[in-house]
């Protein structure tokens, strides 16, 4: 068995290093992982993508299948790679920089805002996303994560980032019950 997630965003949005967390938890879980990423050659504000492939047998081919999760951190982000989600693929956004999706299997939380609002900044966000990310994801134990954020985020930051992750469970969580796949045949409003 295989699952498939992207992280899309921008530079600057933390996009790489959420999956790489993401993909360290999934070792930390006992799974094969590929974890590869792809970013425009401006240093922030190019496009930035995070692919992360969890199985439970070796991996013989380290691309994209077929999404089962896409986390979108903006709409170009989102617009760019809904062609490549699963029928039953679910689509997480910030809903503060995505506007509408093309999709039915849609969760949006204001990622960017709750950073600015609890931390005064947005660097924050995608902790907060990967939090959110958690408790639909069945493949990767918050406590894997929580390990990896610990680990790969700077020393002076690892409390503020682990803060994030914990309210982005808690929201995660609270929206889990809320998630009806629905057929669309325009955008949805997020």
């Amino acid at each position: 068995m295989r699952y498939e997630m992207r992280l899309a965003g921008s530079g600057g949005q933390g996009v790489i290093i959420a999956g790489t967390i993401l993909a360290e938890a999934g070792i930390f879980d006992g799974y094969h992982v590929v974890q590869t990423q792809s970013y425009g050659p401006e240093a922030r504000g190019g496009t930035s993508t995070s692919d992360v492939i969890l199985s439970n047998a070796k991996i013989d081919y380290p691309k994209t299948l077929g999404l089962d999760i896409l986390l979108a951190f903006n709409q170009k982000a989102c617009d760019e790679n809904l062609r490549d989600i699963k029928p039953q693929g679910l689509v997480i956004v910030d809903a503060d920089l995505v506007n509408y999706v093309f999709w039915g299997n849609v969760v949006g939380a204001p990622f960017s805002r709750l950073s600015q609002k609890k931390y005064k900044e947005q660097k924050f966000a995608n902790m907060l996303a990967i939090g959110v990310l958690a408790p639909l994801c069945p493949w990767v134990s918050t406590r894997s994560i929580h390990k990896a954020i610990s680990k790969r985020m700077p020393q002076g930051t690892i409390q503020s980032n682990l803060a994030a992750f914990r309210a982005g469970i808690k929201l995660g969580s609270a929206l889990k019950d809320n998630i009806v796949f629905q057929e669309v045949e325009g955008p949805v409003e997020v």
